[in-house]
């Protein structure tokens, strides 16, 4: 394996929300964690940038994560727990809103702490819906 990958698979997408499944892999060959990297890209899903996190599920296998807003200093989203499986629906508070700070592009960027020269594996599934 040449790294660590992110493999994304499109679930649905509808004209105001995505629904991603993103599978991370981890190569025991690779030194590093996994640093701010695009785990939601909002130009290829139609995204507008002004974006809201409406539900997530995850399961890290022997790793965990911290998720970001992507802006010019990017803003804290969630932190996700090492092997512990966790459904979150936000929808009745109006999603978790992209608080668009300078430069904000509507990407969500993960970093990982754990997944550096092993080969865990793990999936995050995100519905992400826009105005």
């Amino acid at each position: 394996m040449a790294g660590h990958t992110l493999t994304t698979q499109i679930l649905e997408q509808g004209p105001k929300f995505t629904i991603v499944k993103v599978t991370i892999k981890g190569d025991s060959g690779t030194a590093t964690e996994i640093a701010k990297a695009k785990l939601f890209d909002a130009s290829v899903y139609s995204a507008n940038i002004d974006d809201k996190l409406f539900n997530i599920e995850y399961c890290l296998n022997g790793f965990s994560a911290e998720l970001f807003w992507d802006a010019t200093t990017d803003d804290a989203l969630m932190s996700l727990a090492s092997s512990y499986p966790y459904h979150g629906c936000y929808i009745e508070y109006g999603g978790l809103k992209n608080p668009a700070s300078s430069g904000y592009t509507g990407d969500i960027l993960i970093s990982t702490l754990g997944i550096a020269s092993t080969a865990y594996e793990g999936h995050i599934i995100l519905r992400v819906s826009w105005r």
